[in-house]
């Protein structure tokens, strides 16, 4: 008898050692996935049902188990609803951790960013993982395939200017999905709606744009600079956009003090430098929003030639001649 109940003693013992093993892989073992899988949790839609979807998707493989880990962990209540993008590497616990935290971060991306502020945004709000990663993957976009008509049909576009600004929902996601999220949304909103222009039209109005969004501030304003500056270009002027030398010290050489400007700045070796090249610089400064795009595509005529933002509340101060614009130089700033 004593025989029997060390057997059965050590059975009990292997049974729940294997259990244990088995569990902990279930639970905690990463996996892999060939493509990302999309679930919606439904509102009202509760941890049994997520689990039975699961199971049928082949993304757990044990409902038992994962049910008693959501009930010993105190998260089988908190599931919510939203959009969720599974991606490689997973593990069950991941996962379940992300639909108890919630998908759609509401996050506003402000026009006039660039990309390495809003991967710093992205990055606060835990929605990537980190922001260099980001700034990497949209320096080096890959649009071979030409899934994107704006862009250019090769490897390495740099993303700024395009990523459009706006509120979205933001899953916890990668920085390739968010960067596709962002360039949906510039086809639909931009492209799409300005069918006529070619790709090359549209970009150079795109840099444009982005220059305006940090010159200027209202639409009005916007206009009557993005004549300004049309006219530069076309008597052979250098635009002297100083915002150019805030972008070229900001994020290209990644000063910390960057956007209060010297008289040596203007003398920056960069072909972003728009005092010493003439013509648009090689791409945007900041991702514009419609209304700066809009302005850039309608210039506005006026008699000047000349502007600058006033020191104390930045609003924009017009001038016809050089002379006129020194002394305005003088009293506004």
């Amino acid at each position: 008898m004593r025989k029997f109940s060390g057997y059965t003693a050590i059975i009990i013992f292997l049974f729940f050692l294997s259990l244990a093993f088995y569990s902990i892989d279930e639970i905690f073992i990463t996996r892999t996935l060939a493509e990302p899988r999309v679930l919606e949790i439904e509102k009202g839609e509760g941890a049994d049902s997520v689990i039975r979807r699961l199971e049928n998707e082949n993304l757990i493989r044990n409902g038992m188990i994962v049910r008693s880990y959501l009930i010993l962990a105190g998260i089988h209540k908190n599931i919510k609803p939203g959009h969720y993008i599974i991606d490689s590497p997973y593990s069950v616990k991941e996962m379940f951790d992300e639909f108890a935290a919630g998908a759609g971060l509401e996050t506003q991306i402000r026009e006039g960013l660039t990309v390495k502020e809003i991967a710093k945004i992205l990055e606060e709000k835990a929605i990537i993982p980190e922001a260099g990663d980001f700034e990497k993957a949209a320096a080096s976009f890959n649009n071979s395939s030409g899934q994107y008509g704006f862009l250019p049909q090769r490897h390495g576009i740099n993303l700024e200017g395009y990523l459009f600004p706006d509120t979205y929902s933001f899953e916890r996601s990668s920085p390739e999905r968010i960067i596709q999220l962002m360039l949906d949304n510039f086809n639909k909103k931009v492209f799409l709606w300005f069918g006529g222009l070619g790709a090359e039209e549209l970009n150079e109005a795109v840099v444009m744009a982005s220059i305006l969004e940090k010159e200027v501030q209202t639409e009005k304003d916007m206009r009557i600079v993005s004549g300004i500056l049309r006219k530069r270009l076309e008597t052979g002027q250098p635009l002297q956009a100083d915002a150019t030398l805030v972008y070229i010290k900001c994020s290209i050489l990644e000063k910390e003090e960057c956007r209060t400007l010297s008289s040596s700045d203007k003398n920056l070796n960069s072909k972003y430098n728009t005092y010493l090249n003439l013509g648009l610089p090689p791409g945007a400064i900041s991702n514009p929003g419609l209304t700066a795009i809009n302005s850039a595509l309608s210039p506005e005529v006026s008699p000047y030639w000349y502007y600058l933002s006033a020191k104390d509340d930045g609003r924009t101060i017009f001038s016809r001649t050089l002379g006129e614009h020194n002394l305005n130089k003088s009293v506004y700033r």
